[in-house]
């Protein structure tokens, strides 16, 4: 499922995928929820005031600056002059690359605050802007390379232009020896006709041959990749400390990994306990790799279903979920999926705590089954389907059964007593998209 990541960040349409969801019942940490601005701002509440704080005083002082109001001016200056070091750097910490560029252009007390390298343990750069054309800007990330361990790159796939500052990123990572923990990389914007992103997999792979890797968490959810079995496998062995890999992405709906390759992966990194993978790749041996007595806890499993590949036995999903406990799952299911593979594919016994259908059918029945059978562990639900009285009382049924969900959205409208099911019912509930007009 392709930022609640892994249940992490905001796209026009909310889809599991875009919110890089894992489940905190599952401990899973850390994960894209747990570097990524976004998710973080969510939880520093005084340093989120803080943030606004700054855009506030910045907004007074381009006001004063146009009324000539000479003291505002000074009264904005003198609050930044007091602001301590610290502060300023912790503020910083949560804007995106270009922000922080624009950054050094204000004064030398924030000159020194951004320069800090904390500030750039997490960071989020965004190809797709004009911005990024500005070769100082590249100058300036380079600068700083060295410090990030987290970085985030959001890609306009559609122009050549900005594919080119990606390679040209991982290229530099390839340079020298950096230190990157965490990769995370999202394609926005159109998609040109059959792209797989083969000039940004060539970088990467470039990457991945550098050896000395400590690699430990990568997301490709949200690109068109066609992942072969050299680049995962080259990814496993390049990063035996890798404790997350979601490579279920959306590669043009063609998938060439086998689950041989999902098995190897699992072996050669001992410590991964959060997988997101097609359903193709999922067999009943790569499960039975997850049952021996020497796998560490297995935390979440991020399953894309575009048609029913494998069908796993009840009898597994039992014995898996009794060896991890913790054990949760997220399921997507692509447009592709007919309503008679429905069934087979959503066993009783999952321990499902994400779930969206794509599928665009009428969906009572389905969320009737999932309020049935997964109200203790269900976090979050994506739902793209059309109105009708039936699924208006199925979703009110389970705004009063799953009182664990954080996050409800509908592509369609619904009733207002739907909403005010959910609100009522759902105390955890922290997002939502359930329009009434």
């Amino acid at each position: 499922m392709k930022e609640l990541t892994p249940p992490g960040e905001q796209l026009p349409s909310p889809r599991l995928r875009s919110e890089g969801w894992a489940p905190n019942g599952g401990q899973v940490r850390p994960t894209a929820a747990t570097w990524s601005p976004a998710a973080r701002r969510r939880g520093v509440g005084w340093s989120g005031q803080l943030l606004f704080l700054a855009v506030l005083c910045g907004t007074l002082a381009g006001e004063s600056t146009a009324s000539c109001s000479k003291e505002m001016s000074t009264l904005v200056l003198d609050f930044w002059n007091c602001v301590p070091e610290e502060i300023l750097a912790h503020v910083f910490s949560y804007l995106p690359f270009e922000d922080r560029h624009t950054a050094f252009s204000v004064c030398q007390s924030w000159v020194k605050a951004v320069s800090v390298p904390s500030v750039w343990s997490f960071t989020e750069i965004r190809c797709n802007t004009e911005g990024m054309d500005n070769g100082c800007m590249l100058e300036r990330l380079h600068q700083y390379l060295c410090h990030i361990k987290h970085l985030k790159i959001i890609l306009d796939q559609c122009q050549e232009r900005f594919r080119r500052q990606v390679t040209q990123i991982l290229d530099k990572l390839t340079q020298k020896s950096y230190t990157l923990q965490a990769l995370c990389i999202v394609y926005c914007g159109e998609s040109p006709y059959a792209y797989s992103g083969p000039d940004i997999l060539y970088s990467f792979r470039l990457f991945l041959r550098r050896g000395n890797l400590d690699l430990q968490y990568i997301d490709f959810r949200q690109t068109s990749f066609m992942l072969d079995s050299e680049t995962v496998q080259l990814t496993a062995t390049s990063s035996p400390n890798l404790h997350t890999l979601f490579i279920n992405n959306y590669a043009c709906r063609v998938t060439v990994l086998k689950p041989e390759t999902i098995i190897e992966v699992l072996r050669t990194c001992p410590k991964l306990s959060s997988l997101g993978v097609h359903q193709a790749t999922l067999s009943e041996d790569v499960l039975q790799e997850l049952l021996k007595p020497s796998r560490g806890p297995f935390l979440f499993l991020d399953i894309f279903c575009d048609g029913l590949d494998h069908d796993i036995p009840e009898e597994l999903w039992s014995a898996l979920t009794e060896k991890h406990p913790q054990l949760r799952v997220g399921l997507e299911l692509s447009f592709l999926v007919t309503p008679w593979q429905i069934p087979p594919i959503l066993k009783p016994n999952i321990p499902v705590a994400a779930m969206q259908f794509n599928t665009f059918i009428y969906m009572a029945r389905q969320i009737r089954f999932v309020t049935a059978n997964y109200s203790r562990t269900l976090e979050k639900l994506v739902l793209d389907t059309n109105p009708s009285n039936a699924l208006s009382l199925a979703l009110i049924e389970m705004a009063r059964t799953c009182v664990h969900l954080k996050e409800i959205h509908c592509s369609c409208t619904v009733s207002q007593g739907v909403r005010d099911a959910f609100l009522s019912n759902c105390p955890a509930l922290i997002r939502y998209t359930l329009s009434t007009h």
